[in-house]
């Protein structure tokens, strides 16, 4: 990708040329708007995605402290798609369409994926934070049951901090005051580097090209295969580190360790993805991972092997959520205008929240404590989604190659950038 990112620099240099900006200067001038940029926008963003997450997060924990049985609940609700719905911090999705405005307007392509992993750092944090709460919550004693206790305090957070966002977050970098005239005209020319849409507007015929797109429903099927894991890792992660002790309280105790260790090689395998410019390699390797321990945690007798069984839940818990961060940040990539880009990332993300209904309904009751068949549900999606992840790369690696010979004159969509290379 090293003729892509050239092709980048050339661009920026052209869209500014007008000021007679030498290319030092406009590099320095580049980096300190990507710097201030992360400074503003990514603290308050972080925090809206880890309340986000501490609220889903809930649902497992309080499952552990006896939810269900309080509530006279005799099957598993798709607690996943309730927790989407009923969230108090209902400006939810406006930070979240935000964060991918004023980031996309900062950040080429190539720097998405570290830029999105530190963001997505906090959900993280916040299953640890959360087991944490849970952990002390649950051995208080007073009028309210514990998971009572817990949806007030983690609840009160979200709410306070979704009206503090509301108020703090900037619209856009060109509406921002905190940003020079010079730093908003480069922050267009980025945006502008990586769609051919330059007047943005939304058109029904992209609309219809990008639904007719195969590659499209290929990363929705894949969002859908991986969302299963993601979300079994998520909401029903306590439960399953439950099988690892008698104490309700301490498996809470125990996500904190797997969270934050998926943190640190999220970081890491991003890092790399960005510079090496593979997207799907660095998914399925992390998601192999993951598969091995969803199949050894249903079929080792974890009763006498407890600190093999724990070892498991820190492998599940990295491998599954870094493609949930690699794949969206590979489709945006290979997508040329904005309104296709929309519509793309809509399918990814609706099919990745069907994966989480999958997931609340494998997850039986009269399956537990081993939950043996969802286990093997979760393997299989996520064998399913290296084989068609492999297989898209190689689509997209043979598009490159035909560029590259002449029989095909540019990638779709970028007449106007010639030397564009498709992402793998």
């Amino acid at each position: 990708m090293a003729e892509t990112e050239k092709s980048v620099h050339q661009a920026s240099t052209e869209s500014v040329s007008s000021d007679n900006v030498d290319i030092p200067t406009l590099a320095i001038a580049t980096r300190r708007l990507v710097r201030k940029t992360d400074l503003i926008v990514m603290p308050g963003l972080a925090l809206a995605y880890f309340t986000h997450t501490l609220d889903r997060a809930n649902l497992g924990n309080a499952k552990t402290d006896g939810l269900e049985k309080d509530l006279g609940l005799v099957m598993n609700i798709p607690w996943t798609i309730a927790a989407k719905r009923f969230n108090p911090a209902v400006v939810m999705p406006a930070i979240i369409a935000l964060w991918g405005i004023c980031t996309l307007g900062a950040s080429a392509t190539k720097e998405m994926a570290v830029r999105t992993s530190i963001f997505f750092q906090m959900g993280f944090i916040a299953g640890a934070v959360s087991g944490l709460i849970s952990w002390s919550v649950f051995q208080w004693h007073g009028k309210l049951k514990g998971w009572q206790y817990l949806f007030i305090i983690e609840g009160a957070l979200t709410i306070g901090i979704s009206v503090l966002l509301f108020f703090a977050l900037p619209r856009s970098v060109q509406k921002c005051r905190w940003f020079s005239e010079e730093e908003k005209r480069i922050a267009i020319a980025r945006l502008q580097e990586d769609s051919q849409d330059q007047d943005k507007i939304f058109r029904w015929s992209d609309v219809k090209k990008q639904l007719l797109h195969g590659p499209t429903w290929v990363f929705a099927f894949l969002a859908l295969m991986h969302g299963v894991g993601l979300a079994s890792s998520s909401n029903f992660l306590p439960t399953l580190i439950k099988r690892l002790t008698i104490d309700s309280t301490t498996a809470n105790l125990y996500t904190i360790g797997p969270n934050l260790t998926a943190s640190v090689v999220l970081l890491t395998t991003t890092y790399f993805s960005d510079r090496y410019q593979q997207r799907a390699y660095a998914a399925c390797i992390t998601l192999f991972v993951s598969l091995i321990a969803w199949v050894l945690l249903g079929c080792l007798d974890l009763v006498n092997s407890v600190k093999v069984g724990y070892f498991l839940t820190f492998l599940i818990t990295f491998g599954t959520f870094t493609p949930g961060l690699l794949v969206p940040v590979w489709l945006s990539s290979n997508v040329s205008t904005t309104t296709g880009r929309a519509v793309a990332l809509g399918l990814s993300y609706m099919a990745q929240n069907l994966g989480g209904v999958i997931s609340s309904l494998v997850f039986r009751n009269e399956d537990a404590p081993i939950y043996k068949p969802a286990l093997i549900t979760v393997a299989c999606c996520q064998g399913v989604f290296i084989v068609a992840c492999l297989a898209l790369r190689r689509y997209f690696a043979q598009l490159n190659r035909k560029i590259d010979s002449g029989v095909i004159p540019f990638a779709d969509g970028m007449g106007k950038r010639p030397e564009y290379r498709y992402a793998v």
